[in-house]
């Protein structure tokens, strides 16, 4: 399958899922998103959790190819970690016509409970996120910018703090929305790389 191919056809499935829900999402939705036939994504994609777990693989590419330029420019660890929370938050489109991860990821988890091969896939990507966190702060230790603070122990807990935020963010809580879940997260940032608590 061509690389253009494969990645239309995860994008159809992030675009379908988003708008159906998981459970109610079939393979022939992701189809009537291309305009193709459901034998073709079955032929590539042969369960929807396969396809679930490179949809969602495929859209956190997405997700660090559109942030790596903005983290390139940023002057402080500081502001590599902001960078990092706000596009973090429910309602950034990775692309035209892609939705926000954070529509794919409730899912994900819910499946990744009865599913090893989405369960590994998950857990890579949560690693490669807290892996992204970490070396940010570690060069930010280096560089004298924050306190003496264990590195892996803090990306877990921003990580942790950032998900459970988003869930209120996406399903309406009145008192968090993506502007508090932001700046709760930053102040969080300070309050522990700056003390070192």
């Amino acid at each position: 399958m061509s690389e253009t191919r494969r990645n239309d056809i995860l994008s159809a499935a992030a675009v379908a899922i988003a708008e159906r829900g998981l459970c109610e999402t079939r393979i022939s939705d992701v189809a009537d998103v291309l305009g193709v036939s459901p034998a073709l994504i079955l032929y590539y994609f042969p369960t929807k959790a396969t396809l679930l777990s490179e949809a969602m693989m495929h859209l956190d590419r997405l997700f660090y190819e559109r942030v790596r330029g903005r983290l390139e420019k940023a002057r402080t660890a500081e502001d590599r970690l902001v960078i990092l929370i706000e596009e973090s938050c429910p309602g950034h489109a990775d692309a035209v016509g892609v939705p926000d991860t954070w529509a794919l990821w409730p899912a994900t988890w819910e499946m990744a409970r009865h599913d090893q091969t989405l369960a590994e896939a998950r857990a890579r990507l949560d690693e490669a996120w807290r892996d992204q966190i970490v070396s940010i702060v570690e060069d930010g230790i280096a560089s004298g910018e924050f306190a003496q603070v264990d590195a892996k122990d803090f990306s877990i807990q921003l990580a942790a703090m950032l998900d459970g935020l988003a869930i209120a963010a996406m399903l309406g809580d009145p008192t968090i929305d993506t502007n508090r879940m932001s700046a709760v997260a930053r102040s969080f940032t300070r309050m522990m790389l700056k003390s070192g608590i």
